[in-house]
């Protein structure tokens, strides 16, 4: 399995998403940490699990959907790297500045 790696801007991403939802739902926003990490467990195994962010410009950086958010990543031969955790309805790249 290779390991994870996170960018500052997606431990904000998290820590924003998290803070969001707590004020209303502490146990929603449990469901979607817990969501994202297991889909996060299952690239560990499968880093071409995701399709390629066309919009990005990048074709390293690939995404998969936890609905209601898109997690960007970029695999290579040892490591995943977590790029950005966006919103569905956010324009792109704005939301990976």
């Amino acid at each position: 399995m290779l390991p994870l790696f996170w960018t500052e801007r997606a431990v904000a991403h998290l820590e924003a998403i998290v803070d969001y939802y707590s004020i209303t739902s502490p146990v929603y926003a449990e469901s979607i940490v817990a969501r994202i990490d297991h889909r996060l467990q299952l690239l560990r195994r499968h880093p071409e699990l995701g399709k390629m962010a066309i919009e990005i410009g990048d074709p390293m950086i690939r995404e998969v959907v936890v609905s209601p958010y898109r997690v960007f990543y970029r695999p290579s031969a040892d490591a995943i790297e977590i790029l950005a955790i966006v919103h569905e309805r956010r324009h792109l790249p704005a939301a990976m500045e």
